[in-house]
């Protein structure tokens, strides 16, 4: 049985009206019974608090979204086989470990690698990317559905649900787009930018 907060609200609705139940069906009431029926009161109904608070707090992944585009590996020729090795590597685990759909990574004014879902169309960094790369800072947009700049990453794919924007350095960054809205965990978001700081001293190292 999963045990989520709406099942803590049933439960705790169930032991309340028993409780009830039971207090209306003694005919004598002692000072003893009187403080275990409080306590069992107070105890179903902060049983229904935590399941509310579960509630709330627990945000569904939405469903997964037919994208628009065709699966495909593109890649910059230029880039030497030591990066493109590991470019390739890094690339392949996040489509595969996590709920990503496509992944981009640009680099210096290029798209350097186009993984997965992704559409014809050429990407081209627009205000929110660039200032991922400005502040240094994972920008995750869990829901694209209510982002009034989602049309900058149609270059990407045109319908994508959710996007992490990962900067690499200044000039660089990686972009994950999931297949549904809120896919991408804690974990995932972690993983992708311990990544971006390998690749960060892979790039310096190859002066890429």
């Amino acid at each position: 049985m999963n045990f989520n907060g709406k099942t803590l609200v049933i439960i705790g609705s169930i032991l309340f009206m028993f409780q009830l139940a039971n207090f209306f069906s003694i005919d004598y009431i002692s000072p003893s019974l009187e403080r275990a029926q409080v306590l069992s009161a107070i105890s179903s109904v902060i049983i229904i608090l935590i399941g509310f608070l579960f509630t709330q707090f627990n945000q569904k992944v939405g469903e997964k979204v037919e994208l628009i585009g065709e699966n495909k590996f593109t890649f910059d020729p230029d880039i030497s086989e030591d990066v493109m090795s590991e470019l390739a590597w890094g690339s392949e685990a996040i489509l595969t470990s996590t709920a990503a759909a496509t992944i981009l990574i640009h680099n210096n004014g290029k798209n350097i690698l186009k993984r997965g879902i992704t559409s014809n169309d050429i990407f081209t960094p627009g205000e929110t990317c660039l200032s991922s790369m400005k502040g240094m800072k994972l920008i995750s947009l869990a829901n694209t559905k209510f982002y009034p700049g989602r049309n900058e990453f149609s270059g990407l794919c045109q319908n994508l649900p959710s996007i992490l924007i990962v900067p690499i350095n200044e000039k660089s960054f990686i972009i994950v787009g999931g297949w549904s809205s809120r896919c991408f965990t804690k974990s995932d978001e972690k993983w992708i930018k311990n990544w971006s700081m390998k690749l960060r001293n892979i790039f310096l190292q190859n002066k890429i």
